[in-house]
């Protein structure tokens, strides 16, 4: 036998040709959203507090009477200034925020993979997030079936908003199933009000208090005109 060659082993698994094929039966027959269920999210490491002095940092250093200061004193009277904090916290939030790297597709997929561990997950359409200012605004779309379910399906979304810590406020619609551009419902909810939602009260307080907690509501359902879609 020549070196650095070595037989396989007698016992080693070889899968046969019948095997092969049983394996990809099971796997056609699995449910789709199983075979693409999304991987878990890496949690973003960032306070609400300290995303916004990161991205206020950013828009202070806009402004031309900081622009006229000296480079090194410039974080120091924006921690000041801006955020009523020492120099020392402004510098280590804007290090995190840096560090943070794509926040709003982070944000996006945590909230997305929340959301997928929810009745909603299967017709949930779109989920984005807009994290470019300190105001960070989630939109969430899913396809309704049945508007009598609609406040409920809202109020799921809301629940969920708490699985990315620097959203600020969520833009929720809903199209008709089979009618993409068919808007049935449109709502805004803070993420302070949506964190008043629980998950497991939804079905008994979805329709009488916590629709309360979303404004500018347009319901198909109770005959509101939704052809002219919020911006």
């Amino acid at each position: 036998m020549r070196e650095g060659i070595h037989p396989l082993p007698s016992n080693r698994f070889i899968p046969r040709r019948t095997d092969v094929k049983k394996t990809a039966a099971l796997m056609l027959s699995l449910p789709l959203s199983l075979l693409a269920a999304p991987a878990l999210a890496e949690p973003l490491e960032l306070t609400l507090e300290e995303f916004k002095m990161y991205r206020g940092y950013h828009s202070a250093l806009e402004d031309p009477k900081v622009q006229a200061m000296k480079p090194d004193a410039r974080l120091a009277a924006i921690a000041k200034k801006n955020f009523k904090v020492s120099a020392g916290e402004l510098e280590a939030a804007v290090q995190k925020g840096e560090a943070a790297g794509d926040i709003g597709g982070r944000c996006a997929a945590q909230l997305k993979a929340a959301l997928a561990g929810t009745s909603l997950g299967p017709v949930v359409t779109m989920v984005d997030v807009d994290a470019k200012a300190e105001h960070a605004v989630a939109y969430v779309a899913w396809a309704n079936e049945d508007t009598a379910q609609l406040e409920e399906e809202a109020a799921t979304v809301a629940s969920q908003a708490r699985a990315c810590p620097v959203i600020s406020s969520v833009q929720v619609w809903a199209t008709a199933r089979g009618a993409p551009t068919q808007r049935v419902f449109q709502a805004l909810v803070s993420a302070s009000a949506a964190s008043k939602v629980q998950p497991d009260k939804i079905k008994d307080f979805a329709d009488t208090r916590y629709i309360k907690l979303f404004e500018k509501v347009k319901n198909a359902a109770n005959g509101d005109d939704l052809s002219q879609p919020a911006p």
